[in-house]
């Protein structure tokens, strides 16, 4: 019997072959649809919507500063789908030389909050809530979310006038269960300060690497740059040219807020420390002014406040450049500790001031409002 061509057998093989072709392509075409519904899928994304505030308390302030403030507001996904329910709120603090975009634009290792949020929503992270982040910035470069004759009334901006607007303007779950601060640096001590000082707003505080909780380190008495900084008497110089002095600017800027002295036209504040045959020393009453708004020292004062909190929790790096603020909060940590105040208090690794800010809040910050603020309803 003879053997089939070669020709034959090539024919063969050629129709095996589209018979496979044929049977695998509506395959590899249903995979190439999913693979490609799957790489441009989106995930729900929220909004985030800039508002203005002509705010009373800061009209009048001695600096100049403009009384209209603006706000960015992140909206959840669902803010929009489900308009009958009503959403807990974080308010974010920028810290000084900050501008609320810090957070929302072009901030810290290149955070973005409307994708951050969403994408920690999706994930599963964290549950949906409402992120109200605030400009705190004035002509000595942060305001330190205080109440001066001289800086402006920004406390109550920013728990009174605010808070109002926000619940008025969106739908928010408006008592302390839903409403939750934090902060990072001047922020974080303004979330301290606000939230324990305002237990009908909030309802729990997170501070990242909070400054001036104490008299400690570069703010105290043996900072090296203090005798430079309460020598100055001229504010001419500092608001031209505020980012060349930093340490004056902020430790006067501290002083407007905390020791203000509108009665001194040409300088407009009261420095807490002077000197004394060569030596710094404190400086009445502005020593005891700055003392009554600084945290640590307000702690049994406002042990009530800080019990009834749904959560308060408070960080520094361990490689932290600000002496005052290692110290401090290791200080508050201790005497929360002994009232027996439940809180937390962390200090994370190959951590500085500002260089973890965006894994903190990703990872820690958001979370822990997410578990502490009461749910959507």
């Amino acid at each position: 019997m003879c053997a089939p061509s070669t020709s034959v057998n090539k024919w063969a093989n050629r129709t095996l072959m589209l018979k496979k072709y044929r049977i695998l392509l509506p395959v590899v075409a249903l995979l190439i649809i999913v693979a490609a519904s799957g790489a441009f899928a989106r995930i729900p994304v929220g909004r985030l919507v800039t508002i203005s505030i002509d705010s009373a308390a800061l009209k009048g302030n001695m600096l100049g500063d403009p009384s209209v403030q603006e706000a960015d507001v992140y909206l959840p996904p669902g803010y929009v789908t489900d308009t009958a329910k009503r959403y807990p709120v974080v308010y974010l603090l920028h810290g000084y030389t900050g501008v609320k975009e810090s957070w929302t634009k072009f901030g810290y290792q290149g955070l973005k909050l409307a994708d951050s949020m969403d994408a920690l929503i999706a994930e599963g992270k964290s549950k949906e809530m409402i992120i109200v982040a605030p400009n705190a910035k004035n002509a000595f470069l942060g305001s330190f979310y205080t109440d001066s004759p001289v800086t402006g009334g920004w406390a109550t901006y920013i728990s009174k006038e605010l808070v109002e607007r926000i619940d008025r303007e969106f739908r928010t779950i408006s008592d302390p269960s839903g409403r939750g601060i934090a902060g990072h640096s001047m922020g974080g001590y303004g979330a301290m300060i606000l939230g324990m000082t305002n237990p009908k707003v909030y309802g729990a505080i997170y501070a990242l690497s909070p400054c001036c909780m104490a008299f400690e380190g570069d703010i105290g008495p043996e900072a090296a740059e203090m005798p430079k900084a309460i020598a100055v008497t001229d504010l001419a110089d500092l608001r031209q040219k505020p980012a060349e002095n930093l340490f004056t600017t902020f430790y006067t800027g501290l002083a407007a807020a905390f020791s203000p002295n509108p009665g001194n036209k040409e300088f407009y504040v009261s420095y807490p420390f002077k000197m004394e045959n060569g030596k710094v020393v404190p400086n009445e009453p502005a020593y005891s002014e700055w003392r009554a708004r600084m945290p640590l020292y307000l702690v049994e004062e406002y042990r009530e406040n800080l019990h009834g909190l749904r959560g308060l929790a408070f960080d520094v790096g361990e490689n932290e450049e600000y002496p005052h603020i290692s110290q401090s909060t290791r200080e508050l940590s201790q005497k929360l500790a002994e009232l027996k105040i439940p809180h937390t208090f962390s200090v994370y690794p190959v951590g500085d001031h500002s260089g973890k800010i965006r894994e903190r809040l990703e990872n820690f910050v958001i979370p822990f409002f997410s578990r502490t603020l009461a749910d959507a309803r």
